[in-house]
């Protein structure tokens, strides 16, 4: 006769695993846990809110800047480096009358591609111009620019304030100084307008040699893109400071400040942080300064020009006095706020929290829906904020097929990996019990050989070790390529929040993690490499790496040293 299993041979792995799980948290870490994701769903809340906020940017010295920059290139697609590329005089005339109002003179950079027309529209418009040459490495093309610029200034006398022969071609080191100058010296002969070259200031000191062919010497001053970033609270007195250097460098000569300007996107680099009250702050007060001083001076620039964030991401298409769309970024008088309102922040996180709430509810009808359905609502309200902020980063820093399709699956994983870690917590903290984690690789092999649907344990693992790879790569490369990319902190933000909450809520993993543990020591190493590189002075680095490291370090925490038939710790690694 076949005896009767007992209780100690019936139960199977489940069970096993079940009745080695650590005992859900106390009230007192309950409560911890959801007083945390309560503060990190109000702090993406308060970002959104913060945004929307007018600052005081001080008042501009006159209701008209002195001149800017301006090319046509401000629509999708369009760029000068497309040979085909020609902007009607049509097109010329609507911008320029848009800009009318703003200034009375502009700085063109060419005389091809349709740019050739704008003297005459200026004309039109009792406008000025400073008439731009491009000086590059094909002598031809080099030929063609200067004749047509000195029939352009002959036929326009009246209208063209100057030519500027060449824009930075010391800087590219595109032309032997010689050459430039002679280039200068064939226009000064053939016109009897004034005649310069314009370049970064510090070129003027390692080129002063080409002085004495101009007219007068028009340097170049962006506190933004110095090799030593200058901060907006110190911006304008730099520029005033260059300015009167190059007057003692060069006595007697008239010095133009051809560029000068600040960017409304962008990363910061130390403590020179782009944004629309910056921009704004800026200009207002370089023409303040700018009468003070007797400055003569040009904005860049008129438009945004998205061409440029190819070369000089999100920051380089972002320094225009009016957007893309020929909308101006600010007003010229009063307060200025970061962003126009916070609507699409509201509206997501309004949503994410019903949802949420909705979603947690349902699934933890059985055990705890109340205690789901407030964790879903905190939860989903951070996350739909974030969402909102992570939306507008795409927009502003893809540039290109590849990186938007990068962008958009990294941001499916996060979210997926934030959903699935909310129902985890919330479980969790209903006092579910809570086997180790599996490792990302065992959950992986279980479902590709279809021995085992991975469950709620292993889409949690499998999930964070993605992302947990998404942040590495980027932490890579932002501690070895850094100058052009952003700190796409809405992206790892809810999962580093996901991950902290659940460590504290005693999650730990099974041994074997060993991916996620390198990845661990990845992110750890690029986030002091990144603070190193970036320095104490900027605040947006030092936050994304302390984002970065706190992933790292749940990656590294304590794991379970007990297998998953036995008592596993009661605190330990969630990743």
């Amino acid at each position: 006769m076949v005896a009767e299993p007992g209780p100690a041979t019936t139960a199977g792995p489940v069970a096993q695993d079940r009745a080695a799980a650590a005992p859900g948290p106390g009230p007192v870490r309950r409560a911890v846990v959801l007083a945390l994701l309560a503060l990190a769903s109000f702090a993406a809340l308060l970002h959104g809110w913060r945004m929307s906020v007018p600052l005081a940017v001080g008042e501009p010295g006159a209701e008209q800047v002195e001149c800017v920059s301006y090319a046509p290139f401000r629509r999708p697609g369009e760029t000068p480096f497309d040979p085909r590329a020609f902007v009607s005089e049509a097109r010329i005339e609507a911008d320029l009358r848009l800009l009318a109002s703003r200034t009375a003179c502009v700085r063109t950079y060419a005389v091809s591609q349709g740019l050739h027309a704008v003297p005459a529209v200026a004309q039109r418009l009792g406008m000025t111009v400073l008439l731009g040459a491009w000086i590059g490495r094909d002598r031809r093309e080099n030929d063609a620019e200067v004749q047509a610029a000195i029939g352009i200034a002959r036929e326009y006398a009246g209208t063209v304030r100057a030519v500027v022969v060449g824009n930075e071609v010391m800087l590219r080191r595109e032309l032997p100084e010689a050459e430039l100058v002679g280039y200068i010296e064939r226009v000064r002969r053939a016109t009897n307008v004034p005649v310069t070259y314009a370049d970064v200031w510090e070129f003027w000191l390692r080129h002063p040699s080409i002085a004495p062919a101009v007219s007068f010497v028009t340097i170049h001053i962006l506190p933004y893109w110095e090799d030593e970033p200058v901060g907006i609270d110190a911006a304008i007195a730099h520029v005033v400071e260059v300015w009167r250097g190059i007057q003692r460098r060069f006595p007697g000569r008239e010095i133009l400040v051809g560029e000068t300007g600040w960017p409304s996107e962008g990363r910061a680099r130390r403590d020179a942080v782009p944004g629309r009250v910056e921009q704004a702050r800026f200009v207002r007060q370089f023409t303040r300064a700018a009468a003070e001083h007797g400055i003569r001076y040009n904005l860049i620039e008129a438009f945004d020009q998205p061409w440029k964030r190819a070369l000089e991401g999100a920051m380089g298409g972002a320094w225009g006095l009016l957007d893309s769309d020929g909308r101006p970024k600010f007003d010229w008088h009063g307060p200025v706020a970061p962003r126009e309102d916070w609507t699409a922040w509201r509206t997501a996180a309004l949503a994410g929290a019903l949802l949420g709430a909705a979603a947690l509810a349902l699934a933890g009808r059985r055990r705890g829906p109340a205690l789901h359905a407030a964790v879903g609502a905190l939860a989903g309200a951070g996350l739909g904020a974030t969402l909102a902020e992570q939306a507008r980063y795409l927009v502003v820093w893809n540039r290109w097929p590849a990186e938007w399709s990068a962008s958009i699956a990294a941001t499916a994983v996060a979210l997926a990996a934030c959903v699935v870690s909310a129902l985890w917590l919330a479980r969790r903290l209903a006092g579910d019990a809570a086997a180790p984690l599996p490792p990302a690789s065992t959950a992986m092999r279980g479902w590709l050989r279809s021995e085992r649907r991975p469950g709620l344990d292993g889409w949690v693992s499998m999930l964070q070790a993605a992302v947990l790879f998404c942040a590495a790569a980027t932490v890579v490369l932002h501690a070895f390529d850094a100058r052009y990319r952003g700190f796409d902190w809405p992206l790892f933000a809810p999962p580093a929040v996901a991950a902290a909450l659940a460590w504290i809520a005693g999650a730990s993993r099974a041994p074997g993690a060993l991916e996620e543990r390198w990845l661990g020591v990845v992110l750890l190493a690029g986030a002091a490499l990144m603070a190193a590189r970036e320095g104490p002075a900027n605040a947006q680095a030092l936050g994304y790496a302390a984002l970065m490291a706190v992933l790292g370090a749940c990656a590294l925490a304590r794991t379970s040293t007990s297998s998953p038939s036995s008592a596993p710790t009661a605190a330990g690694s969630w990743l």
